[in-house]
Protein backbone atom coordinates (compact mmCIF):
# COMPACT_ATOMS: atom_id res chain seq x y z
CA UNK A 1 0.00 0.00 0.00
CA UNK A 2 1.08 3.56 -0.70
CA UNK A 3 0.00 6.22 1.80
CA UNK A 4 -0.48 9.83 0.79
CA UNK A 5 -0.86 12.88 2.97
CA UNK A 6 -3.49 14.99 1.19
CA UNK A 7 -2.76 18.64 0.60
CA UNK A 8 -3.63 20.85 3.60
CA UNK A 9 -4.43 24.53 3.64
CA UNK A 10 -4.35 27.31 6.17
CA UNK A 11 -3.97 26.69 9.89
CA UNK A 12 -4.73 22.99 9.66
CA UNK A 13 -1.27 22.51 8.16
CA UNK A 14 0.23 23.44 11.51
CA UNK A 15 -2.47 22.06 13.81
CA UNK A 16 -2.83 18.57 12.38
CA UNK A 17 0.52 17.56 10.89
CA UNK A 18 0.88 14.30 12.74
CA UNK A 19 -2.64 12.93 12.83
CA UNK A 20 -2.70 9.56 11.13
CA UNK A 21 -6.41 9.97 10.52
CA UNK A 22 -5.55 12.36 7.70
CA UNK A 23 -3.68 9.68 5.81
CA UNK A 24 -5.33 8.63 2.59
CA UNK A 25 -4.01 5.22 1.60
CA UNK A 26 -4.43 3.93 -1.91
CA UNK A 27 -3.10 0.81 -3.59
CA UNK A 28 -0.25 1.25 -6.04
CA UNK A 29 -1.28 1.00 -9.66
CA UNK A 30 0.77 0.36 -12.76
CA UNK A 31 -0.99 3.23 -14.48
CA UNK A 32 0.29 5.88 -12.09
CA UNK A 33 3.60 4.34 -11.05
CA UNK A 34 5.66 6.01 -13.77
CA UNK A 35 3.69 9.21 -14.28
CA UNK A 36 5.61 12.28 -15.38
CA UNK A 37 3.73 14.13 -12.66
CA UNK A 38 5.08 12.05 -9.78
CA UNK A 39 8.45 12.87 -8.23
CA UNK A 40 10.10 10.26 -6.04
CA UNK A 41 13.02 10.11 -3.61
CA UNK A 42 13.09 13.76 -2.54
CA UNK A 43 15.39 14.08 0.47
CA UNK A 44 14.83 16.85 3.02
CA UNK A 45 16.72 17.73 6.20
CA UNK A 46 15.18 20.66 8.06
CA UNK A 47 15.88 22.16 11.48
CA UNK A 48 13.41 24.58 13.05
CA UNK A 49 12.20 25.79 16.45
CA UNK A 50 10.18 22.64 17.04
CA UNK A 51 9.28 19.31 15.47
CA UNK A 52 6.00 20.51 13.98
CA UNK A 53 7.61 23.50 12.25
CA UNK A 54 10.50 21.39 10.97
CA UNK A 55 8.14 18.83 9.49
CA UNK A 56 5.91 21.44 7.85
CA UNK A 57 8.94 23.18 6.37
CA UNK A 58 10.29 19.87 5.08
CA UNK A 59 6.97 19.02 3.44
CA UNK A 60 6.78 22.49 1.86
CA UNK A 61 10.33 22.24 0.51
CA UNK A 62 9.68 18.81 -1.01
CA UNK A 63 6.51 20.04 -2.71
CA UNK A 64 8.22 23.07 -4.21
CA UNK A 65 11.11 20.98 -5.49
CA UNK A 66 8.68 18.46 -6.97
CA UNK A 67 6.73 21.09 -8.91
CA UNK A 68 9.97 22.58 -10.19
CA UNK A 69 11.22 19.12 -11.22
CA UNK A 70 8.08 18.36 -13.23
CA UNK A 71 8.25 21.75 -14.96
CA UNK A 72 11.88 21.07 -15.91
CA UNK A 73 10.89 17.61 -17.19
CA UNK A 74 8.21 18.91 -19.49
CA UNK A 75 9.80 22.09 -20.83
CA UNK A 76 12.74 22.59 -23.19
CA UNK A 77 15.94 23.82 -21.57
CA UNK A 78 15.86 26.91 -23.78
CA UNK A 79 12.63 28.25 -22.19
CA UNK A 80 13.12 27.29 -18.55
CA UNK A 81 14.51 30.72 -17.71
CA UNK A 82 11.10 32.14 -18.69
CA UNK A 83 9.28 30.23 -15.95
CA UNK A 84 8.42 32.72 -13.18
CA UNK A 85 9.30 32.16 -9.54
CA UNK A 86 6.71 29.96 -7.90
CA UNK A 87 4.83 31.35 -4.91
CA UNK A 88 3.68 29.20 -2.00
CA UNK A 89 0.13 29.49 -3.32
CA UNK A 90 1.28 28.35 -6.79
CA UNK A 91 2.90 25.26 -5.31
CA UNK A 92 -0.03 24.49 -3.04
CA UNK A 93 -2.41 24.59 -5.98
CA UNK A 94 -0.30 22.17 -8.00
CA UNK A 95 0.27 19.42 -5.42
CA UNK A 96 -2.09 16.50 -4.87
CA UNK A 97 -0.31 14.82 -1.95
CA UNK A 98 2.90 13.61 -0.34
CA UNK A 99 3.98 10.01 0.33
CA UNK A 100 6.57 9.17 2.99
CA UNK A 101 9.27 6.63 2.16
CA UNK A 102 11.10 7.13 5.42
CA UNK A 103 11.38 9.83 8.06
CA UNK A 104 13.09 10.66 11.34
CA UNK A 105 12.05 13.25 13.90
CA UNK A 106 13.68 14.98 16.82
CA UNK A 107 12.49 17.92 18.87
CA UNK A 108 13.81 20.38 16.26
CA UNK A 109 14.82 18.37 13.19
CA UNK A 110 12.97 16.56 10.38
CA UNK A 111 14.80 14.17 8.01
CA UNK A 112 12.81 12.35 5.37
CA UNK A 113 12.66 10.86 1.89
CA UNK A 114 9.38 11.79 0.23
CA UNK A 115 7.41 11.21 -2.97
CA UNK A 116 5.18 14.02 -4.25
CA UNK A 117 2.19 13.77 -6.60
CA UNK A 118 1.78 16.88 -8.75
CA UNK A 119 -1.57 17.78 -10.32
CA UNK A 120 -1.34 17.27 -14.06
CA UNK A 121 -4.25 19.60 -14.78
CA UNK A 122 -3.05 22.42 -12.52
CA UNK A 123 0.55 22.34 -13.70
CA UNK A 124 -0.36 22.26 -17.39
CA UNK A 125 -2.77 25.16 -16.83
CA UNK A 126 0.05 27.12 -15.15
CA UNK A 127 2.36 26.57 -18.13
CA UNK A 128 -0.36 27.49 -20.59
CA UNK A 129 -1.16 30.69 -18.67
CA UNK A 130 2.52 31.65 -18.82
CA UNK A 131 2.84 30.79 -22.51
CA UNK A 132 5.55 28.21 -21.77
CA UNK A 133 5.75 25.37 -24.35
CA UNK A 134 5.86 21.84 -22.98
CA UNK A 135 5.73 18.24 -24.15
CA UNK A 136 4.67 14.98 -22.53
CA UNK A 137 6.27 12.79 -25.18
CA UNK A 138 8.58 10.25 -23.55
CA UNK A 139 11.20 8.05 -25.08
CA UNK A 140 11.63 4.30 -24.78
CA UNK A 141 13.38 3.15 -21.58
CA UNK A 142 17.15 2.94 -21.41
CA UNK A 143 19.63 1.27 -19.05
CA UNK A 144 22.44 3.03 -17.18
CA UNK A 145 25.45 1.11 -15.94
CA UNK A 146 27.32 3.15 -13.28
CA UNK A 147 30.82 1.77 -12.77
CA UNK A 148 34.13 2.63 -11.19
CA UNK A 149 37.40 1.59 -12.81
CA UNK A 150 39.73 0.41 -10.06
CA UNK A 151 43.19 -1.12 -9.99
CA UNK A 152 41.69 -4.57 -9.57
CA UNK A 153 39.07 -4.20 -12.31
CA UNK A 154 35.56 -2.84 -12.78
CA UNK A 155 33.35 -2.22 -9.74
CA UNK A 156 29.86 -0.84 -9.33
CA UNK A 157 30.74 1.20 -6.29
CA UNK A 158 33.59 3.17 -4.77
CA UNK A 159 34.15 5.35 -1.71
CA UNK A 160 32.25 8.20 -3.38
CA UNK A 161 29.06 6.14 -3.63
CA UNK A 162 28.79 6.44 -7.42
CA UNK A 163 26.31 3.59 -7.98
CA UNK A 164 24.19 4.69 -5.03
CA UNK A 165 24.13 8.25 -6.41
CA UNK A 166 22.41 6.92 -9.54
CA UNK A 167 20.14 4.58 -7.58
CA UNK A 168 18.92 7.54 -5.51
CA UNK A 169 17.78 9.45 -8.62
CA UNK A 170 14.14 9.35 -9.67
CA UNK A 171 14.68 7.81 -13.10
CA UNK A 172 11.42 5.93 -13.65
CA UNK A 173 9.26 9.07 -13.85
CA UNK A 174 11.54 11.02 -16.20
CA UNK A 175 11.15 11.87 -19.88
CA UNK A 176 13.82 9.22 -20.46
CA UNK A 177 12.87 6.35 -18.13
CA UNK A 178 15.99 4.52 -17.02
CA UNK A 179 16.96 1.42 -15.07
CA UNK A 180 20.17 1.35 -13.05
CA UNK A 181 22.18 -1.85 -13.56
CA UNK A 182 25.10 -3.46 -11.78
CA UNK A 183 28.09 -4.74 -13.78
CA UNK A 184 28.38 -8.44 -14.50
CA UNK A 185 31.26 -10.21 -12.82
CA UNK A 186 32.91 -10.94 -16.16
CA UNK A 187 32.97 -7.29 -17.30
CA UNK A 188 36.61 -6.36 -17.88
CA UNK A 189 38.38 -3.03 -18.06
CA UNK A 190 39.43 -3.53 -21.70
CA UNK A 191 35.81 -3.77 -22.83
CA UNK A 192 34.85 -0.66 -20.88
CA UNK A 193 37.76 1.32 -22.28
CA UNK A 194 36.83 0.20 -25.80
CA UNK A 195 33.27 1.48 -25.30
CA UNK A 196 34.62 4.77 -23.95
CA UNK A 197 36.78 5.06 -27.07
CA UNK A 198 33.73 4.64 -29.32
CA UNK A 199 34.18 0.98 -30.32
CA UNK A 200 30.80 -0.01 -31.77
CA UNK A 201 31.51 -3.75 -31.57
CA UNK A 202 32.43 -3.53 -27.88
CA UNK A 203 29.20 -1.63 -27.22
CA UNK A 204 27.15 -4.20 -29.15
CA UNK A 205 28.69 -6.96 -27.04
CA UNK A 206 27.84 -5.15 -23.81
CA UNK A 207 24.31 -4.44 -24.99
CA UNK A 208 23.89 -8.13 -25.69
CA UNK A 209 25.06 -8.96 -22.18
CA UNK A 210 22.63 -6.49 -20.61
CA UNK A 211 19.53 -6.99 -22.74
CA UNK A 212 20.18 -5.39 -26.16
CA UNK A 213 18.43 -2.11 -25.36
CA UNK A 214 20.00 1.37 -25.28
CA UNK A 215 22.84 1.20 -22.75
CA UNK A 216 24.77 4.11 -21.26
CA UNK A 217 27.99 3.29 -19.41
CA UNK A 218 28.51 5.89 -16.67
CA UNK A 219 32.05 5.95 -15.32
CA UNK A 220 32.80 7.93 -12.19
CA UNK A 221 36.38 8.58 -11.08
CA UNK A 222 37.97 10.89 -8.53
CA UNK A 223 41.48 12.18 -9.12
CA UNK A 224 43.48 15.15 -7.86
CA UNK A 225 40.55 16.81 -6.15
CA UNK A 226 38.16 16.46 -9.08
CA UNK A 227 35.35 14.06 -9.89
CA UNK A 228 35.35 12.98 -13.53
CA UNK A 229 32.14 11.75 -15.15
CA UNK A 230 32.19 9.91 -18.47
CA UNK A 231 29.14 8.69 -20.38
CA UNK A 232 29.52 6.39 -23.37
CA UNK A 233 27.38 3.99 -25.32
CA UNK A 234 23.91 4.77 -26.65
CA UNK A 235 20.82 6.40 -25.19
CA UNK A 236 17.39 6.89 -26.76
CA UNK A 237 18.78 9.48 -29.21
CA UNK A 238 21.84 7.55 -30.37
CA UNK A 239 25.54 7.39 -29.63
CA UNK A 240 26.65 9.39 -26.62
CA UNK A 241 30.15 10.37 -25.50
CA UNK A 242 30.26 12.90 -22.69
CA UNK A 243 32.92 13.95 -20.20
CA UNK A 244 32.83 16.45 -17.36
CA UNK A 245 35.09 17.35 -14.44
CA UNK A 246 33.86 18.86 -11.16
CA UNK A 247 35.71 19.93 -8.02
CA UNK A 248 35.10 17.48 -5.20
CA UNK A 249 35.43 19.89 -2.27
CA UNK A 250 34.98 18.55 1.26
CA UNK A 251 32.30 15.96 0.47
CA UNK A 252 33.15 13.32 -2.14
CA UNK A 253 29.72 11.68 -1.91
CA UNK A 254 27.98 15.00 -2.50
CA UNK A 255 30.18 15.56 -5.56
CA UNK A 256 29.20 12.13 -6.89
CA UNK A 257 25.51 12.86 -6.31
CA UNK A 258 25.75 16.19 -8.11
CA UNK A 259 27.65 14.58 -10.98
CA UNK A 260 24.98 11.89 -11.39
CA UNK A 261 22.23 14.53 -11.44
CA UNK A 262 24.07 16.53 -14.11
CA UNK A 263 24.84 13.46 -16.20
CA UNK A 264 21.24 12.29 -16.28
CA UNK A 265 20.06 15.82 -17.07
CA UNK A 266 22.29 15.68 -20.15
CA UNK A 267 20.67 12.40 -21.22
CA UNK A 268 17.15 13.67 -20.64
CA UNK A 269 17.78 16.97 -22.44
CA UNK A 270 19.21 15.17 -25.48
CA UNK A 271 15.84 13.47 -25.92
CA UNK A 272 13.86 16.67 -25.41
CA UNK A 273 15.96 18.57 -27.93
CA UNK A 274 15.79 15.71 -30.42
CA UNK A 275 12.01 15.26 -30.30
CA UNK A 276 11.23 19.00 -30.31
CA UNK A 277 13.60 19.92 -33.15
CA UNK A 278 15.17 22.71 -31.13
CA UNK A 279 18.18 24.51 -32.50
CA UNK A 280 20.36 24.74 -29.34
CA UNK A 281 21.75 21.23 -29.75
CA UNK A 282 23.00 21.94 -33.25
CA UNK A 283 24.13 25.55 -33.38
CA UNK A 284 24.94 28.72 -31.51
CA UNK A 285 21.93 30.96 -30.84
CA UNK A 286 22.51 34.63 -31.61
CA UNK A 287 20.69 37.76 -30.61
CA UNK A 288 18.47 39.12 -33.42
CA UNK A 289 20.45 40.93 -36.08
CA UNK A 290 23.83 39.60 -34.97
CA UNK A 291 23.94 36.29 -36.83
CA UNK A 292 27.25 35.87 -38.71
CA UNK A 293 27.12 35.24 -42.42
CA UNK A 294 28.56 31.79 -43.30
CA UNK A 295 32.21 32.18 -44.13
CA UNK A 296 32.56 35.39 -42.11
CA UNK A 297 32.39 34.13 -38.52
CA UNK A 298 32.58 36.87 -35.94
CA UNK A 299 31.25 39.69 -38.13
CA UNK A 300 28.39 41.80 -36.83
CA UNK A 301 27.60 43.14 -33.39
CA UNK A 302 28.54 40.75 -30.57
CA UNK A 303 25.44 39.20 -29.01
CA UNK A 304 24.60 39.35 -25.35
CA UNK A 305 26.45 36.91 -23.10
CA UNK A 306 23.98 34.12 -22.38
CA UNK A 307 24.49 30.34 -22.10
CA UNK A 308 24.33 28.62 -25.48
CA UNK A 309 25.08 25.17 -26.87
CA UNK A 310 27.64 25.00 -29.67
CA UNK A 311 28.03 22.26 -32.24
CA UNK A 312 31.39 22.06 -34.01
CA UNK A 313 33.36 19.70 -36.21
CA UNK A 314 36.88 19.10 -34.90
CA UNK A 315 39.56 18.26 -37.45
CA UNK A 316 42.73 16.41 -36.40
CA UNK A 317 45.54 14.31 -37.84
CA UNK A 318 45.18 11.19 -35.71
CA UNK A 319 44.31 9.72 -32.32
CA UNK A 320 47.16 11.43 -30.47
CA UNK A 321 46.23 14.81 -31.97
CA UNK A 322 42.57 14.27 -31.02
CA UNK A 323 43.46 13.37 -27.44
CA UNK A 324 45.60 16.50 -27.18
CA UNK A 325 42.83 18.70 -28.63
CA UNK A 326 40.18 17.26 -26.34
CA UNK A 327 42.36 17.72 -23.27
CA UNK A 328 43.07 21.35 -24.14
CA UNK A 329 39.43 22.10 -24.89
CA UNK A 330 38.47 20.93 -21.40
CA UNK A 331 40.68 23.73 -20.01
CA UNK A 332 39.38 26.59 -22.18
CA UNK A 333 37.75 29.20 -19.95
CA UNK A 334 33.97 29.21 -20.28
CA UNK A 335 33.59 25.87 -22.06
CA UNK A 336 31.46 23.42 -20.07
CA UNK A 337 29.67 20.09 -20.57
CA UNK A 338 31.82 19.04 -23.52
CA UNK A 339 30.19 16.10 -25.30
CA UNK A 340 31.51 14.02 -28.19
CA UNK A 341 28.62 13.13 -30.51
CA UNK A 342 30.60 11.07 -33.02
CA UNK A 343 34.22 10.20 -33.69
CA UNK A 344 36.06 9.04 -36.83
CA UNK A 345 39.70 8.66 -37.82
CA UNK A 346 40.18 12.35 -38.71
CA UNK A 347 37.18 14.24 -37.32
CA UNK A 348 34.83 14.48 -34.35
CA UNK A 349 31.48 16.14 -33.82
CA UNK A 350 31.31 17.87 -30.43
CA UNK A 351 28.84 20.01 -28.51
CA UNK A 352 29.57 22.18 -25.51
CA UNK A 353 28.00 24.95 -23.43
CA UNK A 354 29.47 28.44 -23.65
CA UNK A 355 28.19 31.60 -21.92
CA UNK A 356 29.39 34.46 -24.10
CA UNK A 357 29.55 35.95 -27.57
CA UNK A 358 31.04 34.29 -30.61
CA UNK A 359 33.86 36.83 -30.65
CA UNK A 360 34.77 36.05 -27.08
CA UNK A 361 34.72 32.32 -27.78
CA UNK A 362 37.01 32.76 -30.79
CA UNK A 363 39.41 34.83 -28.66
CA UNK A 364 39.54 32.21 -25.91
CA UNK A 365 40.14 29.42 -28.42
CA UNK A 366 42.82 31.44 -30.22
CA UNK A 367 44.67 31.99 -26.94
CA UNK A 368 44.65 28.22 -26.43
CA UNK A 369 46.11 27.44 -29.86
CA UNK A 370 42.90 26.80 -31.84
CA UNK A 371 41.43 28.10 -35.07
CA UNK A 372 37.62 28.40 -34.93
CA UNK A 373 35.60 29.42 -37.97
CA UNK A 374 32.86 28.39 -40.37
CA UNK A 375 32.79 26.20 -43.45
CA UNK A 376 29.63 25.59 -45.48
CA UNK A 377 27.48 26.84 -42.62
CA UNK A 378 29.12 24.64 -39.97
CA UNK A 379 31.54 25.57 -37.21
CA UNK A 380 34.97 23.98 -37.64
CA UNK A 381 37.72 23.78 -35.02
CA UNK A 382 41.35 22.64 -35.40
CA UNK A 383 44.76 23.23 -33.85
CA UNK A 384 46.69 26.20 -35.15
Amino acid sequence: MECWYPKRRGREAGLLPLLLALLVCVGSSAEGADSLYDVAKISVDITAQDAVAARDMGMAEAQKRAVKTVIERLTPLSVQSQVPELSDDDVEGMVNGVSIRKEQNSTTRYIATLDVSVSQQALKQFLQDQGIPYSEERTTPISVLPIVIAADGVKSEGEEGWWQAWEDLDLSHSMTPATVLRPRRDLDVATVRAVLAGDAQALATMQGDYGYGPLVVAVGESANGTFITRLAGADSVGAINFERSDTIGDDAKAAARDAAVTAFAIIENRWKVNQSGEAPATAVNYAPGTEPVPGTAGEGTPPAEVPRNVLAQVQFSGLKDWQDIRGRLMNVAGIQALEVNSLSARAASITFDYAGSLGRLQKELDQNGFVFGESEGNFVLRSR
